[in-house]
């Protein structure tokens, strides 16, 4: 029982790592979705949200300035 627990909680920081990376590289806040990844049962949910999310650091550059 001990390892499946182990093995649980592992496979959970890991998605909530993913979910850090994924913001930071796409230009969200990385805050928002950690403490979002780090919701039990919430985080794949979220892991897969950020998957399909456009990366907002290239939109920036196609803006017209005003």
């Amino acid at each position: 029982m001990l390892l499946l627990v182990s093995f649980l909680l592992a496979v959970h920081f890991a998605v909530a790592q993913q979910c850090y990376r994924l913001s930071l590289n796409k230009g969200y806040p990385s805050k928002i979705f950690v403490a979002l990844g780090l919701i039990p049962y919430f985080n794949l949910v979220v892991w897969v949200y950020l998957l399909f999310l456009p990366d907002l650091s290239n939109a920036r550059k196609f803006e017209q300035p005003l």
